[in-house]
């Protein structure tokens, strides 16, 4: 079996990580080292724009 990169593959490259049993012709996906760097810089831009409220700031409570 054939592990690739999902990411490579969505961009038409065809990255073999790594093979492992059985050995045939099956494709299982992982992520290479180039795409986790992207994830992991997306979630942190994206935690930069999460702020938490204020001092002092009123939260609303859900209404029972």
């Amino acid at each position: 079996m054939k592990v690739v990169c999902a990411w490579c593959q969505r961009a038409g490259r065809f990255v073999v990580l790594r093979e492992k049993e059985p050995q045939n012709d099956e494709i299982s996906h992982g992520i290479c080292d180039e795409h986790v760097l992207v994830v992991m810089n997306e979630a942190r831009r994206s935690e930069a724009h999460v702020s938490a409220p204020a001092r002092g700031s009123v939260i609303p409570q859900p209404v029972a």
